[in-house]
Formats: structure tokens, C-alpha cells, sequence
């Protein structure tokens, strides 16, 4: 690629190849509320509930601490898997082979049964003859006295325990199988069904309608709420009839060749049925609206590209992990731009985004995206700490200046699980068009300002395509 340097320090592409497109990093996490509903089988109010991290515990079966990190192998990484470099990808879930025994009581259950007198005893446990070789995952003084040590169980051991949360039926229906079937063929996920659930819009498009559902597809959904900020005309419904009477429609999505400028490349018919549990439940991208329904069509869209099927029925699990820059580029054309935030002043992360901006709001849709894993960056960040999550991609919507202090304005996909260190607590406004848009920060809906240096510390990078 050939590049220029402008005066100011930043760089334009010189061809038709993203500017920073070796920051560029695919990333994938599932929405852990939507897979507990899938999970239980029922919508749970979670805005209801005067724990809802705990509820998120006892379904999952996982400390809500080690949710958000891969390296814990947890269930919201269902399908994914860091390699020997800190990267996440993708891989056949070894849940789907796992038997689970169920001829046991829990005596007898060697998950429940601990008979450890002294550290030899974990050698037959571990399978290994010298219990040195066992890797502590965490050590603690307890009272000046103890010396508490955390080793992860053995994979066989910790494999039947999470299956014991997630059945086969589960993991097929969260992680692609790439064994199960071709790509191009009718799919339905397990105990499911393919049903209209609602209209395209209930008034128009919003940034906050996308939530991401239980698949690995955050780039994706961020990306789709950044376009219905920023532009949103470009989220629309283009539907033509295919039944006497006017009773049956189908909708066309548009998708174009990122860094074209606006080149269409594919035009995807779909209807508007989406996969849904027998009990009437969304499964995947679902509206924070009720009774809406474009963000599940535009996914549904998304999947029959992905996987390049005629049928109505696409993969939805395809789609997981990918490239929030590129799935903006696809919905808009525009040139991607990559930045890192380990080589840039938090000062000048904040000014990318005003740059991107006009009255507080990002006019060319602006995406971001945390590291692999906490220990993928120097300073071995704790992310459950901050409440962020990692490998996970956000929308960028703009920017803040209050009290002296810098801010980006961030969306979670998920609707909720907003950061705790360094966010604003206030009301907002941004310029949306045509009206200043009030923005209540202190409401849970995914939405908050992160200062600029805390944005520097835990995300490893942003992106824009115009």
C-alpha cells in the first residue's frame, strides 16, 4: 500500500487500500443476557431484577468476573478460541463432542468429589506425574496465614462441567459447526422455528434498535447501530410483493465493496421470518423496540452474504466473529481507516473522533474494538474490573467535554453492560440532523462517555469508513 503524510500528521490511502489495515482485528463475543434467555428458554426482565449479574451466574455457571475475557474459556466464547499469539479464532466447539455422564451421583462425580490431603494429590487428578507442572491461574494470602491457590480444572473435567450448561442442542444453535452441514443450505437452528415476528419499523431508525443476540456477531451489530447514527437513511426497507392480494413481501439489503466509494456489490432478498424459540423468543438480533423488527432482518441478510445461500434460511451462526471496520464499509462503501490506540495520545484518539463529528456526533459511522484478551496488552488489564469486555466491538457515537475532562461516547451492542472506570454521569446532547438529541447517560441501555485516557488504556483500536 502506498500512503502520504499530511501536514497534521495524518495519512490517506494513495489506492484503494484501507488506511491502517494491519490494525485491523477480527473479534467476536455473544451476548451473555440473550444466551441465558436461550439458555432458561423464557425472556427474562433483567432491568427488573436487583441482581442481574448473579442471575447471569447461576445460569451460566460461570463467576461473572471470568465472563468477560476469553482466557477464562467461558460460555460467551462458545466457537472461538485464543491461539499461541493472543488471537481470537474460530474453532469447532469441542462441546458438541463431549458425553456427558449422567450414570453418576454426586458423590461419585469426580467434578464434586474432593479427596485432596496434600498437592500430590492432584497428580492423578491432573493426569501427571509431577504436580509442578500444574499451572496456578491465581495466588492469594488470606490472613497473613494461607496461601490460596486457583488451578483450572483439567479439559476433560471442565469441558463435562460446561456442557452440563450448554447441550449440543445449545452450542449448535450459539457456534458455527462447519461439519454440520454446508453453508448454502436451508438451516434452522435446534428447538426453533422460522416466524414473522413483527413490522420492519416502528417509527424509523435509531442507533439504540440493534441488539446483539446469542452470537458472536458484535462486529457486526455495532457496526449496523453506528450506520443508523450516523447515517441513517441508509438503514431503510426496500420491499416488493410476492403473493396475490399483497400478502406475502420480501425485503432486498443492500451490501457494497468496502473502499468503493459506494459500489454496490450485492443485493440480498430476504422475507422477514427470523429464527425464534418454539416458546416465541428472539434467539439472535432482536430490537430494542417491541414488535420491530429490522435489525433481526438485516442479520438474516448479513448471514445469506456471509454464506452465499439462496435459501430464505441462512446460518445465523456464520456470521459470528469478523471485522467491524469492513461490516461498515459493506453497509455504507466507504474507506475503511484503522487507528491503534497504543501508538496515539489519548489526546489525539479524542480528536479522531471530533474530526468524524459535527455538533458532538459522528456524521461518518465510527466503530471500536478492545484487545484480544486482557493479558494481549501490556499492562494485563482486567476487563470484568472496568466492565468492558474484550474482544468485543463497540459503536463510537461521539464525543464529550465536561468538567475540563475529554470524552467518547461508546455503545455497547448488547443494550446494556456499560463501563465503570472514568464514564460520565450526566445528560447529553448531540446534534442529530436536525434536532439536538438528549442522551441520558445514567440509564442502562449500553450507552456511556469514557474518558480519553481510559478509552486509550482498555481499547486496542478504532475505526471509521467514509
Amino acid at each position: 500500500m502506498t500512503t502520504k503524510t499530511k501536514a497534521n500528521g495524518t495519512v490517506r490511502a494513495a489506492d484503494d487500500v484501507a488506511v491502517g489495515e494491519g490494525v485491523a482485528q477480527n473479534n467476536g463475543v455473544i451476548n451473555p443476557y440473550a444466551l441465558a434467555e436461550v439458555i432458561a428458554d423464557r425472556k427474562i426482565p433483567w432491568k427488573e431484577l436487583p441482581d442481574a449479574p448473579r442471575v447471569l451466574e447461576d445460569i451460566l455457571q460461570t463467576p461473572y468476573e471470568e465472563l468477560f475475557d476469553p482466557a477464562f474459556e467461558g460460555p460467551l466464547y462458545t466457537g472461538l478460541k485464543l491461539n499461541s499469539k493472543l488471537e481470537l479464532v474460530p474453532e469447532r466447539s469441542p462441546l458438541l463432542d463431549v458425553e456427558i455422564n449422567l450414570d453418576i451421583n454426586d458423590l461419585e462425580n469426580p467434578l464434586t468429589s474432593l479427596d485432596i490431603k496434600k498437592l500430590a494429590d492432584l497428580g492423578p487428578r491432573f493426569n501427571v506425574k509431577d504436580v509442578g507442572t500444574i499451572e496456578v491461574t491465581s495466588a492469594e494470602l488470606v490472613r497473613q496465614q494461607y496461601l490460596q491457590l486457583t488451578v483450572r480444572l483439567p479439559d476433560k473435567e471442565r469441558l463435562q462441567s460446561l456442557a452440563r450448561v450448554l447441550s449440543r442442542d445449545i452450542v449448535a444453535t450459539i457456534s458455527h459447526d462447519p461439519k454440520a452441514q454446508g453453508n448454502s443450505q436451508s438451516w434452522t437452528p435446534p428447538n426453533a422455528t422460522w416466524t414473522d415476528p413483527g413490522r420492519f419499523f416502528n417509527e424509523g431508525t435509531e442507533f439504540f434498535d440493534p441488539v446483539q443476540g446469542a452470537v458472536a456477531n458484535c462486529y457486526y451489530i455495532a457496526a449496523l447501530a453506528s450506520v443508523a447514527w450516523a447515517k441513517p437513511f441508509q438503514i431503510a426497507q426496500m420491499t416488493r410483493a410476492t403473493g396475490t392480494g399483497q400478502q406475502s413481501f420480501v425485503d432486498m439489503v443492500r451490501f457494497y465493496k468496502p473502499d468503493s466509494g459506494g459500489v454496490l456489490d450485492k443485493q440480498i432478498e430476504v422475507t422477514e421470518t427470523v429464527p425464534q424459540t418454539l416458546s416465541g423468543n428472539f434467539i439472535y438480533a432482536r430490537s430494542s423496540e417491541a414488535g420491530e423488527i429490522w435489525p433481526s432482518v438485516y442479520e438474516k441478510a448479513y448471514a445469506k452474504l456471509k454464506t452465499g445461500t439462496s435459501s430464505d434460511h441462512p446460518d445465523i451462526t456464520a456470521t459470528a466473529w469478523g471485522d467491524c471496520v469492513w461490516a461498515t464499509a459493506q453497509l455504507t462503501g466507504g474507506r475503511r481507516y484503522y487507528y491503534d490506540t497504543a501508538s496515539r495520545s489519548s489526546d489525539t484518539l479524542w480528536d479522531l473522533v471530533r474530526g468524524n463529528s459535527l455538533s458532538y456526533r459522528t456524521f461518518n459511522p465510527m466503530t471500536a474494538w478492545t484487545y484480544s484478551t486482557g493479558d494481549a496488552n501490556d499492562r494485563h488489564l482486567n476487563y470484568s474490573g472496568a466492565t468492558i469486555v474484550a474482544s468485543h466491538c463497540y459503536s463510537v457515537l461521539g464525543w464529550g467535554y465536561y468538567n475540563s475532562r475529554k470524552y467518547i461516547v461508546l455503545r455497547n451492542p448488547w443494550g446494556n453492560t456499560e463501563a465503570t472506570v472514568a464514564t460520565l454521569n450526566a445528560t447529553i446532547s448531540m446534534y442529530d440532523i436536525s434536532w439536538w438529541r438528549p442522551i441520558t447517560l445514567n440509564i442502562v441501555d449500553g450507552t456511556f462517555a469514557m474518558e480519553a485516557w481510559a478509552f486509550k488504556y482498555y481499547f486496542a483500536g478504532l475505526g471509521v469508513a467514509k
